[in-house]
């Protein structure tokens, strides 16, 4: 009966510790009951009465005991974490009383990451309300004596989050062993932390905060990949299904923003975008912002992207592993007394030598599933005798330097390269593709900083950025007569040097207000030649061009951040591009504010503006497997990107639920379009396009199970004056709906996700002959009316799953093992539609004719992956 009576009486105070948390707006995590209440409880389960000073155990709060033990155990449990005396008169009466400080009482302890185990060194242990303190040693160990027992100790290390301990709470007889928890931002700045999933939250200021080293498992992903991540959110979409290629609202991957430690990168991809070019196990955090970006950020007119492997000396930590593309290795390693620190990682494919089922997959995506679909079910339509080398490879190095306790130098250098060479032949067609391609980002960056004190601090930078695509495509066309044999070879050199100076100043002006503001300088250097050779007596130089800009850049900007109702930034940019000699004024605004408890009303406005960009080419020219071209402004052909958006929306959160809405409109100016006309001549067009769309984010966490779903309603269109006969049609990247559904779930070690996509298939015209120009060529007569075909829905099923798990009880090296499926049901989704002029052979002594064949690029079939990891 007793046992009963205690399991309902357990029960009872769980519910009503439960309520109580709710009342409290969810704000503890953890559940504490007051000592009286416990006490109470403790009457009734024991028969026995408590005689105790109310003031003695007013305030104070514990978490009670959910299992059954005996009067003596809870007692123990309740003077070991109180201080505090409850000696027994008799069977029943029990009087409370305070513990006499002991004076002579000694605290001894070992500090280590709560992650990884590792000791921590030079933190800070000292008695609160005094000056006494020590240091930890390299073994994370510390001492203090003669302390008295009813004091507190703090601890403190930066980048960690600081600890409480009351000196009773030390044992006498062994050194206590103190996990310190890795402060990745202060608390009050985050709006919602697990925003998708772990290691994922949501600012104040709007932007999304993913720390790699925590994020949770994704669909179809074993290992964190950070652009990959960003897809799941509303608004973000792949086109193409690649990690790099991700369009933000309507834009295109060049008009966003992205730096990794401050270095601009032109190319963030590996395997032609399919995978991230950045190692998470190196990176500390990711800001991402859609809309309602710092006046500081310039340059580009669409989303941010600012990556960063930390800037503070890490403890030691090492790793390595490999999957089924590739393997890499980092090293992070604090030298000179913790004075220094230094990070070193290196990344390699294992594509050129190990042929895996998953590259083999990869491969398909990016060339084999180009298929010419005029007669599907002929083997001969297919690429033949393919040959296919392609390897990728990257580092990263950062060493940072704590030179006095207000200064702090970062030296960080980069280097990706990607390489491809790629042959196929058609044998229906008689024709013959070889393909040679070199991509290569590499970049540097030197920053002081310094606190001058606690309300002036400023930031300098020199920073070098070098992005180099090198492309050489040839097609052989054999004929029956020799002499009308051709070929056709294709070039493409492109290169963007970036030089740049920056220096910025913040000024905490009180405890909510902070004004910012800075003077950038960048060099860029732009080269780039596209040509179409013939022997055929039709080759012509496409593009030739090597221009030069210096853009000097002015911002400042006021930020409030009274976290308990309003936040606000309001800035101002002023760019001047020398390369067309004039000024543009950028204007940005966001504001946010706290309703209630549980809602939040949020609106922003910015204007953008940008000289630097690729080149569309309107899928009249098809040169191969890499047709982008980076290219400066020249206010005429090309003219500078102009970008104003406007974002509204609500947040309301409450009882694990989150409900976001984002409403936005979005118009840029100076699209450039590459075509071509009857005459074959490259022609540049200039428009505008229009998005209008809404973001919705609905997530909820039940227990070790987490589900959202993120869903986008959009429209984008073009305006050409020579396109469409001057009236707007549907983008070529339009997607009006695009819903993401995920789901993870946690059981120990082990974790799951399973994650369906579905959205609108991307529009295109329809070719519908062919025709002979008056030169003799032949070219395409397309429909007349531009984009008002549309792909069938994509749709596509992800999973993954992983185990962690330690070589020993004692080992502090962890492992992980891993696997995935991308794509687990094989749908073949269409991913672009094109139309090409092919020469078909004919049976012996018939004639050679030309036809129009339509050519469709399908996604990644069944993908299976697997991952093995180290880290000590």
């Amino acid at each position: 009966m007793k046992s009963k009576r205690y399991y309902f009486s357990i029960l009872f105070l769980i519910i009503l510790n439960v309520g109580f948390s709710q009342d409290q707006n969810s704000k503890s995590k953890t559940e504490k009951l007051f000592l009286k209440d416990i006490l109470s409880f403790l009457e009734k389960n024991y028969d026995v009465r408590f005689s105790f000073n109310d003031a003695l155990v007013e305030k104070r709060a514990f978490t009670p005991l959910t299992k059954e033990v005996s009067l003596k155990a809870y007692l123990d449990y309740l003077e070991q974490e109180s201080n505090l005396s409850f000696k027994m008169l008799n069977a029943r009466y029990i009087v409370v009383t305070e513990k006499k400080a002991n004076k002579n009482f000694s605290v001894c302890g070992f500090l280590i990451d709560e992650k990884t185990n590792n000791p921590i060194r030079n933190a800070s242990i000292w008695i609160e309300n005094t000056s006494i303190g020590v240091s930890s040693n390299h073994k994370g160990y510390f001492e203090l004596k003669d302390v008295q027992s009813d004091r507190v100790i703090r601890i403190d290390y930066l980048g960690y989050n600081s600890l409480k301990k009351e000196v009773f709470k030390f044992s006498k007889e062994r050194c206590l062993t103190i996990a310190l928890s890795d402060k990745n931002e202060e608390l009050e700045e985050v709006l919602i932390s697990d925003y998708l999933t772990t290691g994922m939250s949501k600012k104040y200021d709007g932007a999304i905060r993913i720390a790699p080293n925590k994020l949770g498992i994704l669909p179809g992903l074993t290992e964190p990949d950070i652009l990959q991540s960003l897809q799941l959110l509303p608004g973000v979409q792949s086109p193409s299904e690649t990690a790099s290629n991700l369009h933000v609202r309507g834009g295109t991957p060049d008009q966003n923003l992205v730096f990794f430690d401050g270095i601009k990168m032109y190319e963030s991809g590996h395997f032609f975008g399919l995978i991230s070019s950045f190692n998470p196990y190196i990176t500390k955090e990711i800001a991402f912002y859609k809309s309602g970006t710092s006046a500081k950020f310039g340059d580009r007119i669409g989303g941010v992207l600012d990556i960063n492997s930390g800037e503070s000396i890490p403890e030691y930590t090492a790793g390595f592993g490999f999957n089924l593309l590739h393997a890499d290795v980092y090293v992070k390693t604090p030298l000179f007394h913790n004075k220094v620190g230094v990070i070193l990682s290196g990344r390699r494919s294992l594509t050129d030598f190990w042929k895996t089922k998953t590259y083999q997959k990869f491969s398909e995506s990016v060339f084999q599933n180009t298929r010419i679909v005029q007669d599907d079910e002929n083997e001969s339509s297919v690429l033949t005798n393919v040959q296919n080398t392609f390897f990728f490879h990257d580092y990263n190095l950062k060493v940072i330097a704590d030179i006095t306790n207000s200064d702090k130098l970062v030296f960080s250098n980069l280097y990706n390269k990607n390489e491809l060479k790629f042959y196929s032949e058609i044998a229906r067609f008689r024709e013959n593709n070889t393909d040679n391609l070199v991509i290569r980002n590499k970049g540097s960056i030197l920053k002081w900083s310094r606190h001058w004190n606690n309300i002036w601090s400023h930031k300098l930078e020199f920073d070098y950025a070098d992005y180099q695509s090198d492309y050489k495509g040839v097609r052989e066309v054999i004929r029956k007569d020799p002499s009308n044999s051709k070929v056709d070879t294709f070039e493409k050199y492109n290169q963007v040097s970036d030089f740049g100076m920056k220096i910025e100043f913040k000024n905490k002006l009180n405890n909510v207000g902070t004004w910012h503001h800075g003077y950038q300088l960048s060099r860029n250097i732009v080269n780039y030649n596209y040509e179409n050779s013939g022997t055929n007596g039709n080759g012509r130089d496409l593009l030739e061009s090597s221009i030069t800009n210096n853009t000097s850049a002015f911002f400042t900007e006021y930020s409030l951040r009274n976290f308990q109702k309003w936040n606000l930034n309001i800035g101002l940019r002023m760019n001047y591009f020398s390369v067309v000699r004039e000024a543009y004024f950028e204007p940005r605004f966001f504001v946010s504010n706290q309703m209630t408890d549980s809602f939040q009303l949020k609106f922003s406005a910015e204007v953008k503006n940008q000289v630097l960009s690729q080149l569309i080419e309107f899928r009249k020219i098809r040169l191969g497997i890499e047709s982008e071209i980076w290219a400066l402004s020249d206010g005429e052909k090309i003219p500078v990107l102009n970008n104003y958006q406007l974002t509204g929306g609500f947040l309301f959160q409450k009882n694990g639920w989150n409900f976001d809405v984002d409403l936005y409109h979005k118009k840029i100016h100076g699209l450039t379009i590459l075509t071509e006309d009857v005459a074959t001549k490259a022609v540049y067009l200039s428009g505008l396009s229009t998005t209008n769309g809404i973001d919705f984010l609905l997530k909820k966490r039940f227990g070790n199970y987490r589900s959202w779903i993120s869903y986008t309603l959009s429209k984008t269109s073009y305006l050409y004056d020579r396109l469409n006969n001057g009236n707007p049609f549907d983008g070529e990247f339009d997607m009006p709906h695009s819903l993401v559904w995920s789901h993870t779930y946690s059981l120990k070690r082990i974790q799951f996700s399973l994650g369906w996509r579905i959205r609108s298939g991307t529009p295109y015209t329809k070719g519908i002959d062919v025709f002979q120009t008056s030169n003799g060529n032949y070219s395409i007569l397309y429909e007349e009316n531009v984009n008002t075909n549309r792909l069938p829905p994509y749709k596509k099923v992800d999973v993954s799953a992983t185990y962690k798990f330690k070589f020993s009880k004692t080992s502090k090296t962890q492992g992980k093992i891993g696997v995935s499926f991308i794509n687990i049901f094989n749908t073949k989704n269409v991913l672009d539609r094109s139309y090409e002029i092919k020469t078909e052979k004919t049976p012996l002594g018939g004639n050679e004719k030309n036809q129009l064949v339509e050519t469709d690029q399908i996604s990644i079939g069944l993908t299976p992956n697997l991952v093995f990891r180290v880290a000590f």
